[in-house]
């Protein structure tokens, strides 16, 4: 019993682990106003450039750092549409989820001559805690990415709420034209959050591809960038609550694949994989409305005269 405990608990963190991370990133991307459907192309821009800098380097440590840049790159696209053209947020986001699929099976295609890349040096346990009391054989078992995952947490709890650039990164998702009045500039502002919002995606993808995996697969965020969507906004655009919410979803996530693989149970794969989606959708619309939402979250704010 105590076994089965301990796989089920293992498999949600590991499955929560994406959706928390992505989560964060997006929490700094909307205090500033900027509305993100994009971290799925962020997240896996941030897989492949992960195992391409593990590949070539042989260092899985230099892969994340990798991964994290190429979110952040990826971030940047979506920052200039938004902030210097305003694009309208969500299609903006929606896009460059497709242009990032195609643009990493291609890239993958041309170096590997495969959608799947080979085996790369990777981070799936943690062997120095194996002989740490009580919690040593939970964390033997995970990535050390989640030791950085919650160090990352922790850190973005208090940059936001405790540092003068997170209340003015909160300041900005409320009320830009103040802001812009007090002298603050506003666009510096959004474009660190956007930046933010990239390289923390970018390690929630190198999670999935050097931390749970060890090779680069066309697709395989699976849907994990929506489910950070919904996170931020169960989670109230803080840390605790996106975290709490990852958590959930991953419970699901990990009974589904319970289901699949007990052949007892006929249902369809197909059904069986929306149960994070569906349990997500179901509690975000119960869920109560509140003024944790930044007030000009997905409004255009031009510091010029073009727009499309």
């Amino acid at each position: 019993m105590s076994g089965m405990i301990l796989m089920i608990l293992l498999s949600v963190i590991r499955l929560a682990t994406p959706t928390f991370v992505a989560g964060i990133g997006n929490m700094f991307c909307e205090r500033v106003g900027i509305l993100n459907l994009g971290s799925e192309g962020m997240m896996v821009s941030g897989a492949l450039c992960a195992v391409l800098g593990s590949h070539f380097t042989g260092n899985p440590w230099v892969g994340v750092l990798c991964g994290m840049v190429g979110g952040a790159a990826v971030a940047l696209i979506h920052g200039v549409a938004c902030i210097e053209f305003g694009a309208i947020h969500a299609i903006s986001g929606l896009g460059l989820n497709m242009f990032a699929l195609g643009l990493t099976t291609f890239i993958c295609s041309a170096v590997f001559k495969s959608n799947i890349s080979p085996g790369v040096a990777a981070l799936n346990n943690m062997t120095w805690a194996k002989d740490i009391p009580v919690i040593g054989p939970v964390l033997h078992q995970l990535s050390p990415l989640v030791l950085v995952a919650v160090v990352v947490a922790i850190v973005s709890y208090l940059v936001i709420f405790k540092t003068p650039i997170g209340m003015r990164m909160i300041a900005v998702g409320d009320d830009p034209k103040a802001v812009e009045t007090a002298g603050i500039d506003v666009w510096k502002t959004k474009y660190l959050g956007v930046l933010i919002c990239g390289l923390i995606c970018g390690l929630a993808g190198s999670y999935m591809a050097l931390g749970q995996l060890d090779r680069f697969v066309k697709g395989m965020t699976s849907g994990k960038g929506m489910l950070a969507v919904i996170a931020v906004k169960m989670g109230r655009w803080n840390p605790v609550g996106i975290m709490g919410t990852a958590l959930l979803l991953g419970l699901f996530d990990a009974i589904q694949l319970q289901v699949q693989f007990n052949s007892a149970i006929s249902i369809p794969p197909e059904l069986i994989q929306i149960l994070p989606f569906v349990a997500g959708i179901v509690v975000l619309s119960l869920q109560q409305s509140g003024n944790d939402r930044p007030t000009a979250l997905d409004s255009t704010y031009l510091r010029n005269k073009y727009k499309f």
